[in-house]
């Protein structure tokens, strides 16, 4: 199977929607980003998500989840932050208070792979003035494979209505709640390393680690990896390998399984395969 060939599909669907001009209120530009367009994206990346959990394939259905559950949130913090900046409520972390996830790190964890965490960030220190930081988180996102080749531009939600800015707010936390219903993420409050969106920098740390003896630092990379690119064998590979190294061998032996499903000839995987039903019967390993 081609790397990525569902994830170029899916980025061919994003670019196509959201490249296209939105008939949104109080925003005449013609470049503008449709949020109803992007609202309709993630609904169908939240519906494949569902699609394959029920196929049996956790971790692709993690991907789909995951990456419009931090779409989603980075976008709605992003109203929010705007609503506070208009004047709504007395400190930013009280009127977020109720919302499921907020701060751009926090956002970040749930799927490092979406460039609209780092875009709506440097686009909010753009609103406030501080030119430097606005270049580089946009620029970050911009290298991102996720990053629509045709750009992005919600800066006209700067000057909507306050009841406009609620009424996307309360649609986006409407999606989410649908999302995270069906997904919790894992939020350990690590640092955003800003390249973890690259699934061959996530293997290669994985090795490293791996090589290190810091086996669970190793599969924390692996994970990430597959989480970014569920559709490179090689990210299959390196997350069987962390698993086996780590003991872990109902994980190992769901990543092979489910791998497998998705790259049947693959040789490496195969042989784990092998290996682990020995382990598990008991057999000496030649």
């Amino acid at each position: 199977m081609a790397k990525r060939i569902l994830t170029i599909l899916l980025c061919a669907a994003l670019v196509f929607s959201l490249g296209a001009c939105g008939e949104q209120k109080k925003s005449p530009e013609s470049e503008n980003t449709s949020w109803a367009d992007f609202v309709q994206v993630m609904t169908a990346f939240k519906e494949r998500g569902d699609q394959t959990s029920e196929m049996g394939l956790p971790v692709e259905s993690e991907f789909f989840y995951s990456y419009a559950g931090a779409s989603v949130s980075a976008f709605r913090y992003a109203l929010e932050y705007v609503l506070w900046l208009k004047g709504e409520g007395s400190t930013l972390a009280e009127f977020t208070a109720d919302s499921p996830y907020c701060g751009w790190e926090t956002i970040a964890e749930i799927n490092y792979s979406s460039p609209y965490t780092s875009y709506f960030e440097g686009m909010l220190y753009d609103f406030q003035g501080m030119n430097e930081e606005a270049a580089k988180a946009v620029a970050m996102a911009s290298i991102m494979p996720m990053f629509p080749e045709e750009g992005l531009d919600f800066s006209y939600i700067r000057t909507m209505e306050i009841k406009e800015l609620y009424e996307i707010r309360d649609s986006l936390l409407n999606l989410e709640k649908q999302i995270y219903s069906a997904y919790e993420p894992e939020i350990t409050g690590r640092e955003w390393d800003r390249y973890l969106f690259d699934s061959e920098y996530l293997n290669a740390n994985a090795l490293i680690a791996m090589k290190n003896d810091n086996n669970e630092e190793a599969l924390f990379y692996a994970k990430q990896s597959l989480k970014a690119d569920p559709y490179d064998a090689v990210s299959w590979r390196a997350a069987a390998s962390c698993a086996a190294a780590a003991g872990r061998y109902e994980l190992l032996g769901g990543y092979i399984d489910e791998g497998l499903i998705l790259f049947p000839e693959d040789e490496a995987l195969s042989a784990l395969k092998q290996v682990l039903i020995n382990v598990l019967e008991g057999t000496e390993v030649k």
